[in-house]
Formats: structure tokens, sequence, C-alpha cells
């Protein structure tokens, strides 16, 4: 079988969409404007089919997360416990200033005065109890139609993983610590993926930032990054028990910024985690200056440790923050480096991007033009990798 290509999650949204997305209180359009969220996500689905009209793309696609305002701002919509009015700023940690303030200065100036909805969001004040399973119903089976008419082999939606919504709502005074805060999401949040996975034809990947890119962004805690990691791991695991793994991605980073990443996580502890997912595929970042080595530190990994035979790597290939757009031969070269580590192989590999491309609506470190170009890049250098190994 062939190496196909795939993308994380969000996509670049059109004005209409945005205009929507900036009148709406909870990050999640209404379905009343069911004909505009439809017809961006078939554009979104067909940008991923064919990019740049190639007849190369991707065999995985999403909906482009059209109908929210980012990966986690749309869970007040489908949760009791947040407040109506009282709202609260995004918080942030000494490391991501230090870093943002000598590498992207711009940007650091930017979030602290932006009132946009994806870094001030409704407060929690009750125990939180998720009730949004007809909305993730609909935008499943939206999915699954859409993906039948233009011929996707595959669709999946994004959803937030129990443990990325911390970084973003605070738990205030209504849970004891992280740990019971984490718990609780664990059995709200699959709700969510039960309600996702119960439409066939229709991927579930899960976002979890927090398996890296909390190392920078958690705050509050009370708790060290790389002790809570585990518990993160099996709150996923705890969360998709008793459900088709092989419908399920989980997707980790280090944060879609633009900046010197100098504080991140060292994958080489995180990688033991990563493997402990009970998913199908992880959907990891590889692509990026900071991250591109980490596929030594997996090859070093793997040399007394096993690569569960259940799980197929989707690495990142294309680096979302830069717009230099790889060449179809860089993207081989990449995913030659990783299909060399025997106990991966070429047949559990997949070409991926590091993240999404427009994390937060309107904010994105390239154009939709570059963006483009780059999936195609992705989806043509599988398919040169794929001849060069003599792939079916």
């Amino acid at each position: 079988m062939p190496i196909r290509a795939t993308m994380t999650g969000s996509w670049f949204r059109p004005p209409e969409i945005v205009k929507l997305i900036s009148k709406s209180p909870t990050g999640e359009i209404s379905n009343k404007h069911r004909k505009v969220i439809e017809a961006a996500e078939r554009k979104a689905i067909r940008n991923q089919l064919h990019p740049n009209r190639s007849r190369f793309g991707l065999y995985s696609v999403s909906n482009g997360e059209q109908r929210k305002s980012s990966y986690t701002a749309y869970l007040p919509n489908r949760f009791h416990g947040f407040s109506k009015k009282e709202r609260a700023r995004v918080l942030i940690t000494k490391d991501f200033v230090s870093e943002m303030r000598e590498s992207n200065p711009t940007f650091l100036t930017r979030f602290r005065g932006n009132a946009s909805p994806s870094y001030v969001l409704p407060k929690i004040v009750s125990k939180l109890e998720y009730h949004g399973e007809d909305l993730a119903r609909r935008e499943a089976l939206d999915a699954a139609e859409l993906a039948k008419e233009e011929k996707a082999p595959r669709i999946f939606i994004p959803s937030a993983s129990p443990g990325v919504i911390p970084i973003f709502f605070q738990r205030g005074r209504v849970y004891r610590d992280h740990l019971e805060y984490l718990a609780a999401l664990t059995k709200e949040m699959r709700k969510e993926y039960r309600a996702i996975l119960g439409v066939g034809g229709v991927d579930l990947q899960i976002d979890a930032p927090d398996l890296a890119m909390a190392k920078v962004a958690a705050v509050g805690w009370g708790i060290d990054f790389y002790n809570a990691l585990p518990h993160h791991v099996d709150a996923i695991n705890d969360a998709i028990a008793g459900l088709p793994s092989s419908r399920i991605r989980v997707h980790y980073c280090f944060g879609n910024w633009l900046g010197s990443h100098r504080f991140d996580a060292e994958f080489s502890r995180i990688i033991p985690e990563v493997l402990r997912l009970k998913a199908g595929t992880i959907v990891g970042e590889m692509a990026n200056p900071r991250h591109e080595g980490d596929v030594l530190k997996l090859a070093d990994y793997l040399r007394e440790h096993d690569w569960p035979k259940r799980l197929t790597l989707a690495a990142g290939v294309i680096d979302v923050k830069t717009p230099i757009v790889e060449t179809p031969e860089t993207v081989a070269g990449r995913l030659e480096r990783l299909a060399g580590i025997d106990k991966i192989g070429p047949e559990r590999l997949m070409a991926g991007t590091d993240c999404g491309f427009e994390t937060f609506a309107s904010v994105n470190n390239v154009t939709y033009e570059v963006g483009l170009q780059k999936l195609q890049a992705a989806a043509v250098g599988a398919e040169i990798e794929s001849e060069r190994l003599k792939l079916d």
C-alpha cells in the first residue's frame, strides 16, 4: 500500500465564516447558518483532495473546523457550567512570554491586547456537564455526507482532548485540583467522542497539544508537566475505552505559534507516553527546524523498545509555521528517514502536517495560497517516496 497523505484539522476560514464566528458568543456557529457552513466545509474538503487542482491530494481529510473559532473555544456551546456573562483571558506562562519577547514581540503584543473570542473565553462557574451530543453528531453526519459526495476516502472530525481544556479554561474554585478537573473532563468528553464515532464513515481526531505544548502553555496546574503527562495519556485512554481504535487519531504538538520554541518539551521524554495511547493513529509534529531532529530521537528509542503494531504514524512532513514551501523531494526525504526505522516501516506511515493551518479563526502563519502549495507538496512527496520504495 502506498504512503498516504493527510493533514491536521483546521483550514483557512472564508470571510463569511469569520464574520459569523465574530458574532458568536460561544465560538461555534449556529446550525441556522448551515448553508454557509456546508459551503465552507465543502471547499475545505475539495482543497485537501485537490490542492491547486492537482491530481495528487490527501487521502484522509477534515471538515476544516469551519464551524468553530478554534479547537477548544467551541466547548462552552456544548457544556453546562460556563458563565453566560463572565469571561477570562487565557493565561500564559513566563516561559511563553520570554520566548515571544525575544523571537516574536509583535505577536506577544497582539495576544495581550486582543479581545478575540480565541483569547478571552467564558469562565467556569459550576461543574461541567456535556450536552452537545446532537451538535457533535450533526457535524459528523454533515462530514460523512460531504465525504461521500466529494469522494473523499476518509474524513475525520477534530475534538479537544480532556487534557487540553485546562490550558484554555481555568478550573477556578469549581474543582479541587488539576487531577479532579481532568477526571471530570475525561468522563464528559467521552460523550462527544462517542457521538462522533456513532456516525459511520467518520473518524475522530483528538487534539491533544497538552501532551507536549502544555510544558510551555499550562498555567495553574499545580503539578509538573512531566508528572502530569501520564495522567493525560490515561485520560485519553479512559475516554476512548471500548471505542473503535482504528477510527481514532490523536494529535500532539508543541504549539502552533511562530517563535523560537526553545522551551519546548523534550521529545525523548514524551514519546514513551505517547506510545501508550490506545488510538490507531498518532499525528505528530516533526517538520519544523526545532523538531525535525525528533526522528533521530525516535529511532534511538525504538532500538530498545517496540512500536505498537496497531499504530500508524501520521508524521509532520510539512511545517505550517513558515511560508517556505517544501518541495516534494523534501517531503519524500523526511518520509524516507521515518520509513527507514525498521520497527515503523512504510506500512505504518502517513505524510502529515505539523499542525492545522488556521488554529484560531483569522490567525495563521502562512497564506491560503501557500497552504495549498504545501498540501500539494505533501501529496506529491508521498507519491514519490511510495514509488522509490516500490509500494503498490
